[in-house]
């Protein structure tokens, strides 16, 4: 089973020892892997699939307050995953371009959890629980554009799984982050369909996860090295 920590570990070697170099613009030198697919089937670490039947999301993120998912030599541990990963909670853009939990909970005044939620729980097979963020009369014209642009919740054989496109994706300074921001997006979502549905609950079946680029920042590369060795 593949834990977000040992796949930020495993994705950081596969760019070290096989990525390209390329520049995104004058500013951007980096190194990158196109292409990339991982399922992350144990998110958290867990062991036992059977144990995410009991994980809320105020256990999730007390754990990662507590540290118990900090990884030494990763630019962001407990304090500041916390706050990341709860900010989903915060429907503002806090005065940025964007954020995540704004476009997910508020794009084009719609709130997406809710919809994906409701697409379940209307039809427990359902392909169409999807939220995205990207929006062509916003960012056409902007450079700070979504990374993340989709995800998507899929219910089988009892486990919702969350699918997720990222179209650029910083693999050592974002990577782990983002995750586990995720990984509270499906065990919400888990959470909430089960409040509501009738029969059998289901569990939580981890990430299936697809960035079309995932690179490290050139800046970043010698910490990066430094982390690695130390697992």
């Amino acid at each position: 089973m593949l834990s977000i920590n040992q796949c930020y570990i495993d994705f950081i070697k596969e760019i070290i020892n096989n990525g390209n170099e390329t520049y995104k613009d004058s500013n951007h030198h980096l190194i990158e892997n196109l292409g990339n697919f991982y399922y992350i089937n144990d998110p958290l670490n867990l062991k036992y699939r059977a144990k995410y039947k009991n994980m809320t999301s105020k256990m999730m993120l007390n754990e990662i307050q507590a540290g118990k998912y900090d990884i030494e030599g990763s630019p962001v541990k407990s304090d500041a995953l916390y706050e990341y990963v709860k900010s989903f909670e915060d429907t503002s853009d806090k005065g940025f371009v964007y954020t995540y939990p704004n476009r997910i909970l508020q794009h084009f005044n719609v709130n997406q959890f809710d919809v994906m939620k409701k697409r379940i729980l209307n039809s427990i097979g359902s392909n169409r629980a999807i939220a995205i963020t990207y929006d062509p009369k916003l960012d056409h014209n902007r450079e700070d554009i979504p990374c993340l642009q989709f995800i998507q919740a899929i219910v089988r054989n009892g486990e919702l799984t969350i699918h997720c496109l990222f179209r650029s994706n910083d693999i050592y300074g974002a990577f782990y982050s983002n995750m586990y921001f995720i990984t509270y997006i499906g065990i919400k979502l888990k959470e909430e369909i089960n409040k509501e549905l009738v029969g059998e609950k289901i569990n939580f079946g981890g990430i299936h996860y697809h960035s079309t680029s995932g690179h490290i920042y050139t800046t970043d590369l010698k910490s990066a090295k430094k982390l690695v060795k130390k697992h």
